[in-house]
C-alpha cells in the first residue's frame, strides 16, 4: 500500500475509556478543495488548529503505533516512517490541520476531506498522549464553526463504525445529528462492513 492510502482515524472521546473514530485520509481532499482559502491557523480554545509540517512526521508515526489506532482503522500495520512521511507529503493544499497546544507537540489532526461544492466530510484522530483533556471537541467546534461560517460549504458528515459509541457521542457533543447508516461504505479490517452518517447543517448553528 503506497502512502496516498484512505485511512479510518481514531481519537478518543474525551471523557470515557474507549477509542472514538472518525475518517481521515492522506488527502482525498475532493474538487472542492482547490477553492476553498484555508487559514494556516484555526483557534481552538486552549488549543489551535495549524497547517501540518515535515517535522510533525515523527510524532505521527508515534501517534500511529497506538494499538486502538491500529485496531480501527486501515492504515498499514507495521506503520512505518515512509508511511509517516508520505501522509505529510500529500496534505498540501488540503483542509487538514494539527492540533497543537501553546507549544509544537502534535496532539490530534482534525480536517475535512471529501470536500464538495457545499459538503465536505470531517476527518480526525487525537493522539494517545492527549486524550481525556478536551481537544476532541475543541478542535471538532473550531473546524465545523470555521467551515460552516467562512467557507461555501453548507453541510458537513461525521463518518464513524457504528460500533464506536465513543465516537458518536463525541460528534454529538460538537453539534452533529444522526443522518444514516452505510452498510457498504467502508470496510472494517475484519471485513465487517458498518458505518455510521452524523450530519450538521449550516442552518442547524
Amino acid at each position: 500500500m503506497t502512502s496516498m492510502w484512505y485511512e479510518r482515524v481514531p481519537t478518543h472521546d474525551d471523557a470515557a475509556p474507549t477509542t472514538a473514530i472518525c475518517v481521515c485520509p492522506p488527502p482525498r481532499p475532493g474538487a472542492g478543495a482547490a477553492a476553498m482559502n484555508i487559514p494556516a491557523e484555526i483557534p481552538a480554545g486552549p488549543y489551535r488548529l495549524r497547517r501540518w509540517r515535515p517535522s510533525d512526521a515523527e510524532q505521527v508515526l508515534r501517534a500511529c503505533q497506538d494499538p486502538e489506532i491500529q485496531r480501527w482503522t486501515t492504515i498499514p500495520v507495521p506503520y512505518t516512517e515512509e508511511h509517516a512521511e508520505g501522509f505529510l507529503a500529500g496534505v498540501g493544499g488540503s483542509p487538514l490541520f494539527a492540533v497543537t497546544a501553546h507549544g509544537d507537540d502534535v496532539l490530534g489532526s482534525f480536517g475535512l476531506v471529501a470536500v464538495e461544492a457545499d459538503r465536505a466530510e470531517v476527518g480526525c484522530w487525537i493522539a494517545p498522549w492527549a486524550r481525556r483533556l478536551g481537544v476532541g471537541e475543541a478542535a471538532g467546534r473550531a473546524l465545523t464553526g470555521w467551515a460552516l461560517d467562512d467557507t461555501e460549504l453548507t453541510r458537513l458528515e461525521w463518518i464513524a463504525d457504528a460500533a464506536n459509541e465513543a465516537s458518536l457521542r463525541l460528534a454529538e457533543r460538537i453539534g452533529f445529528l444522526p443522518a444514516r447508516m452505510l452498510p457498504d461504505h467502508l470496510e472494517n479490517r475484519d471485513g465487517t462492513l458498518s458505518d455510521a452518517v452524523l450530519a450538521v447543517m449550516r442552518e442547524d448553528r
